[in-house]
């Protein structure tokens, strides 16, 4: 998946988070997973929607401490 498509995948996620209901499980992809979670846990914690130059960098940052889990970028 490019970043454009895993930032589509963040947007959704983040606007349809829903605080008095649990996150739906984790569909698609490994990557699509975990960026999923991140949207969550952004919408849970309060932090605004992320620009997509923020999400680039987020996910350059994140990709390195997912290495080792076997999440490489395409």
């Amino acid at each position: 998946m490019t970043t454009a498509q895993l930032y589509a995948v963040y947007c959704k996620c983040y606007r349809e988070f829903d605080r008095e209901l649990a996150p739906p499980p984790p569909c698609g992809s490994r990557v699509e997973a975990i960026v999923a979670e991140f949207a969550n846990c952004d919408a849970q914690n309060g932090t605004p929607l992320r620009s997509l130059e923020q999400f680039r960098r987020a996910l350059a940052t994140g990709l390195e401490a997912l290495g080792p889990l076997g999440v490489r970028a395409a």
